[in-house]
């Protein structure tokens, strides 16, 4: 996640978005034997995550508000993959 940060702010949001997005369906895979709406539900929250990635190319700095908001998809992403039925 910081990694992106680091990307998004050097104007390459994208490089780090494919091989999180890769690193987590394989996750999901084996967790959850390629549970379509899990995988869905992760596309949502990486177009999130890539909607900020973007902003935070965009500016001329990274605040603290921007590092804790892209921190905060650390959580999103245990939440996916760690999926319940009654979610």
């Amino acid at each position: 996640m910081r990694e992106g940060i680091y990307w998004a702010y050097m104007g390459r949001p994208f490089e780090v978005l494919p091989f999180l997005r890769g690193k987590l369906l394989s996750k999901i895979k084996k967790l959850h034997g390629g549970s379509k709406e899990v995988e869905m539900r992760l596309e949502l929250v990486l177009m999130e995550l890539e909607a900020l990635y973007k902003q935070i190319s965009m500016s001329n700095k990274v605040d603290k508000k921007q590092i804790e908001e892209i921190l905060a998809y650390k959580q999103k992403f245990v939440n996916l993959i760690s999926f319940e039925e009654d979610l």
